[in-house]
């Protein structure tokens, strides 16, 4: 799971993974791939004959659906300027990104604009209105396709995630030549965006704990997986999870891929169970392991998109069929084909119907890039297994100031759905997944109020802290006397109050209300409902008892009993999603009769069973079994074309030892911890 994840969410959606290098930031391309834009380039030396001199204008929907207008001059076949109108994105991040865009524009003479160089939303409605303003000057947008070409492989991988990058490099380490296949122009996809992984038994919980410690408990956590599941999940695939994961941590130590064991739980709900998450401690670890591919002769190529898998008259995978950049076809024939396109958040189709089509427009969905994957599985005959969203914190939408809106979203007081009703016990907050996953049942909006004597005690700059937890405990950087985070936040200053509620009811997200008949118009509901469930309320907090969801009585701070009243409306924050076909637990994708298509493997969040019902409440699950089902995808892949490739284990090369010395000692210094 992620820390921080509720504005993590904001921040992908428009500008992707801060603090990456720019070569990474392509794989977080949103609503539009880079691959389909690569087509609005054009040699406009060749058009000064067909254009037409003058300014062409078009516009284009960039993040939230906001209109971003382009202008571009064109004098004797060449655009000598630009203008970017991104006035209606994210202040900070779309907005600034205008200036730097339009001198790309001109500099590129086409819309086929660096990835990185600004928000990617707002990047990808420019380039869509470039080309539209392109086609009206008379310039040809069109490209020519390029030759067809057709390759032979041992294994090949589409998709060069987390996932398929660790199938990929395993493959080709058991001696398998193996090609891989990715749509952006990078590696890692959702692992550059990934704090950490779930791992048991690991060496780094051997070195804290010892061998006889608090370590290796298999059973617990095969228990607490299957237990969440209700025992409809593939408990062979969480089994060889659980046991497997440890060796992932070793072997991607091994690679040079730093991690380190969290001084803690990131979450309160699991400050009392052993501690498993391991956090990423590389800036980039996807150039490590990129390293490693070039090195273990792996062939990757990018921008390329597959398109269907090659079946035999058996119905047995023997390759893949994909759409390279210059509009050619590539063939690749393989004795095993792994499928590792992951999330299919981008699919909108999808989404809305694992959602449901009101919860989706209310969401926040952390897009993933819209390409074919499980539905090449599906229309080869794979059984389709449960489609799951990750539920992964609550933010408001198109607001810049998040000091508020994270504060009053992350604490324990009144929440309500917008019938002006409670519909949880907000102890809830403790677990990500679990308030997340309420909101969602609620529509995926909810609202928290808060009264002017709750918000003096939150702004009385005296106190050391305002006595609330916050769920995301480190978020606010408080510390205890010995210097190690605590789950209390700061006071916030009254300016700084103001300043964030005046924005929150700019974007109409929130409120601050005389009386609860305005806070109820605004939330939608009627006025004597939210003044029964305020009154009910009250009552539990003055008798320390919640006699409706059971509250616990530290939680029970605030009552609502004096105006103005403050109203933050919350969306649920979709990290990602889950699922799609079946497999066993050696990733080998299953048919409908459930039994093995040959030669076809699936990784990562392409595969269903690890979660069912809603994602995993474990901390770094996602990443953890993305990288695991990799590596032991890439092992059966490789043995699957004739290969024998031992078996992983926890044992340290000396670049193990190092990389985990290194990690540990960075990590605990504490500012990796934040």
């Amino acid at each position: 799971m992620f820390t921080n994840f509720s504005q993590f969410i904001m921040d992908v959606h428009e500008k992707g993974i801060t603090g990456m290098k720019k070569s990474l930031l392509s794989c977080l391309l949103v609503g539009v791939m880079s691959v389909s834009l690569v087509g609005c380039s054009s040699n406009a030396g060749s058009n000064a004959g067909a254009t037409k001199d003058g300014t062409y204008t078009a516009s284009a929907k960039g993040f939230e659906n906001g209109e971003v207008k382009v202008t571009i001059t064109v004098k004797d076949g060449k655009i000598t300027d630009a203008d970017v109108d991104s006035s209606s994105q994210s202040k900070g991040y779309g907005q600034d990104a205008a200036e730097g865009l339009a001198k790309e524009i001109v500099e590129q003479q086409s819309g086929d604009i660096d990835v990185v160089s600004g928000a990617t939303a707002t990047r990808n409605a420019v380039s869509e209105a470039v080309e539209d303003c392109m086609k009206q000057a008379g310039f040809n947008t069109s490209k020519k396709a390029g030759e067809d070409e057709t390759l032979e492989a041992d294994v090949v991988v589409v998709g060069m995630g987390a996932s398929g990058t660790t199938a990929a490099l395993r493959a080709a380490e058991g001696g398998a030549k193996v090609i891989g296949v990715e749509t952006t122009e990078t590696l890692g996809g959702f692992g550059n965006a990934a704090q950490g992984m779930f791992a048991v038994g690991s060496v780094e919980q051997q070195d804290r704990y010892g061998k006889d410690g608090e370590t290796t408990d298999e059973e617990y956590w095969f228990d607490h997986f299957t237990e969440r599941d209700n025992n409809m999940g593939n408990a062979k695939l969480i089994r060889e999870f659980i046991s497997e994961a440890k060796n992932t941590v070793s072997y991607m130590l091994n690679h040079g891929v730093g991690f380190f064991l969290s001084e803690t739980a990131q979450q309160i709900a699991h400050f009392d169970t052993e501690v498993v998450y391991h956090r990423w401690n590389n800036a980039n670890p996807f150039e490590y392991l990129g390293d490693a591919l070039d090195d273990a002769g792996v062939d990757v190529h990018y921008n390329t998109t597959a398109k269907s898998i090659i079946v035999d008259k058996d119905g047995n995978a023997t390759g893949v069929k994909c759409e390279k950049s210059d509009g050619g076809t590539l063939t690749v024939n393989a004795k095993s084909v792994v499928i590792s396109t992951g999330s299919f958040a981008n699919n909108e189709d999808l989404m809305k119907q694992t959602l449901g089509e009101d919860v989706y427009e209310n969401c926040l969905v952390m897009a993933g890039t819209y390409v074919p994957g499980v539905d090449m599985m599906w229309d080869v005959g794979a059984d389709e297994g449960e489609l799951l969203t990750m539920n992964h914190g609550v933010s408001t939408k198109g607001c810049d100031n998040e000091t508020v809106s994270q504060l009053t979203l992350n604490s324990p007081i009144l929440w309500v759905n917008n019938q002006g009703k409670r519909f949880m016990n907000e102890d809830l907050l403790k677990d990500t997944v679990e308030f997340t996953s309420a909101v969602v049942a609620q529509g995926g909006t909810a609202y928290t109020i808060v009264d002017q004597a709750t918000v003096d005690r939150w702004t009385d700059m005296s106190q050391e802290n305002t006595g609330t937890w916050v769920h995301y405990w480190d978020r606010f950087g408080i510390v205890d006397a010995d210097g190690n985070p605590t789950i209390y936040h700061a006071p916030i200053s009254s300016d700084d109050w103001k300043a964030g509620f005046d924005e929150l009811t700019d974007a109409k997200e929130g409120g601050v209300f005389d009386t609860i008949e305005e806070a109820a118009e605004f939330i939608g509901c009627s006025a004597e409902d939210l003044q029964e469930t305020i009154d009910n309320y009250n009552g539990y907090v003055k008798s320390g008892k919640d006699d409706e969801f059971y509250k616990s009585k530290d939680s029970l701070k605030y009552s609502v009993s004096e105006g103005p009243y403050y109203v933050t409306k919350g969306h649920a924050g979709v990290l990602g999603a889950l699922g799609g076909v079946n497999t066993n637990e050696k990733l080998q994708v299953l048919n409908t009769d459930h039994e093995i298509i040959n030669n076809l493997y699936a990784t990562g969040n392409n595969v269903s069973g690890i979660s069912y019902g809603t994602y995993q409440d474990v901390e770094g699950v996602g990443l953890g079994f993305s990288l695991t089902s990799g590596r032991l995808a890439g092992i059966e892949a490789a043995r699957n074309a004739g290969y024998e490739v031992e078996d992983d284990t926890t044992a340290l090369t000396d670049t193990g030892k190092s990389t985990m010395k290194e990690a540990t000692e960075r990590g605990m210094d504490g500012n990796q911890e934040k």
